[in-house]
């Protein structure tokens, strides 16, 4: 009897233990997992460094991005988008002696030959030759200086607010600085525009001039080591450090990664680092589905959903849907019809976990027209009948052309009548005489 009543207050402490433990555990304040531990995040060697998603800009990996930097990288993407939105690449440039003569020149120009724009492009862009920035300056610009005050404007209009630019080329100049969140404004932009990628993403190319050939590569040697590598560029005003930029693809993510004053001898390791962290730890994923409905509405007395009319994408860690608030906002303004199905009526925004925020235009399902007048109605159903109303348009100049002719006859035989009558009453009055 006494083992039973031990057995029983056994037991019944072990639910009374477990009990406790499943309320603490499910009264415990839940915290958000991330996919990615900061301890996971990779290490560089580079002063600054800042990896991102190509198509919106989200930052997934950022060490001091506000840093100010002295490369010549930012020099090389603006002057390649002033030159791509100011001149035909066909177009043929020609050299000064200047240009000749410029410091560290590499295409051994000669004075008043011409030379085609995109050449000197693909020159600037895949090996920073001086020659050929200075070169594409003074056509441009008229001088370097005015083409310089021309990338100053451009920069500043396009967002990149810490950066300033004294010469073309990239020298060292304390007063010619930028900062990696620049860097990022400008590369996202560039990326976006098909002129760009072109020179951006080549890895070789002979460039034939009139007393020679040339075969460039690029100094970027990620091309050669990295799989899914689509683009890239290096620049260096010091042989023991320089910058890098490299794109690529994979699992339909372009990423960005960016490596600002970094050991020569560790920058395509650092850069594979960043990388491979970024496409181990991060994919695309739908954010909305086109057709999507988000909101239901009332326009005089109907109803109408706000849809999403194209599929929307966004790069997230994985295990996560990294999606910290989400408002509708409908513009009331919008809402008086005429509404059709192209009318904006308002805007779905997401804002992520690291506050990047996506807009996202919403559209009414269907459309609503003002209400018609009896009049309008009576119009609208005859135009409707269009075919039925020209047969009796028909039929009615018919009966008024068979009107007038029996009328003309009717009067014709009724004047011929009368002439009659008149001939026979002055014959008698003839006879008498």
């Amino acid at each position: 009897m006494s083992i039973k009543l031990h057995d029983k207050r056994r037991c019944i402490a072990v639910l009374l233990f477990l009990a406790f433990i499943s309320l603490g555990f499910f009264s415990l304040p839940k915290s958000r997992v991330y996919a990615v531990d900061d301890s996971e995040k990779p290490q560089t060697e580079a002063v600054s460094a800042i990896l991102f998603d190509a198509r919106r800009g989200q930052i997934l990996f950022s060490k001091t991005s506000d840093e100010v930097s002295h490369t010549p990288l930012a020099n090389r993407i603006v002057a390649a988008l002033l030159t791509l939105e100011k001149a035909d690449p066909e177009a043929l440039v020609t050299v000064s002696k200047d240009v000749v003569n410029t410091k560290g020149a590499t295409l051994a120009l000669t004075v008043g030959e011409k030379y085609a724009v995109k050449n000197l492009l693909y020159a600037m862009l895949l090996t920073g030759s001086p020659d050929a920035a200075k070169a594409l300056a003074e056509s441009i610009g008229g001088s370097e200086q005015g083409f310089v005050e021309m990338m100053n404007e451009y920069a500043l209009s396009h967002g990149m607010t810490n950066t300033h630019f004294t010469d073309s080329i990239g020298l060292y100049d304390e007063n010619q600085y930028t900062t990696p969140e620049d860097i990022r404004i400008i590369i996202k932009e560039a990326l976006a525009d098909s002129r760009f990628n072109r020179f951006f993403s080549t890895q070789a190319i002979p460039l034939y001039f009139e007393s020679k050939t040339t075969l460039l590569y690029s100094t970027n040697n990620m091309f050669w080591s990295y799989p899914g590598t689509d683009g890239g560029i290096t620049a260096s005003n010091d042989s023991e450090f320089h910058s890098i930029i490299t794109t690529a693809t994979k699992n339909n993510i372009r990423l960005v990664c960016v490596l600002l004053d970094v050991p020569t001898k560790s920058m395509y390791n650092d850069s594979i680092d960043l990388l491979n962290y970024g496409f181990d730890n991060f994919l695309e994923g739908t954010l909305v589905t086109a057709g999507s409905s988000q909101q239901a509405i009332t326009v005089e007395g109907q109803t109408l959903n706000l849809i999403v009319t194209s599929d929307v994408y966004y790069v997230h860690p994985k295990g996560e849907d990294y999606i910290k608030d989400v408002a509708i906002n409908v513009d009331q303004t919008a809402l008086k019809p005429p509404i059709t199905t192209k009318t904006i009526v308002g805007t779905l925004t997401f804002i992520l976990e690291d506050d990047t925020k996506i807009n996202v235009n919403l559209y009414p399902d269907r459309e609503i027209l003002p209400q018609k007048t009896r009049r309008e109605i009576l119009i609208d159903r005859l135009m409707e009948s269009r075919e039925l109303i020209y047969v009796i348009i028909g039929l009615v100049i018919l009966e008024i052309i068979i009107g007038a002719i029996k009328l003309y006859d009717f009067l014709k035989k009724r004047m011929a009548r009368s002439k009659s009558r008149r001939n026979r009453r002055r014959s008698p009055i003839k006879g008498r005489k």
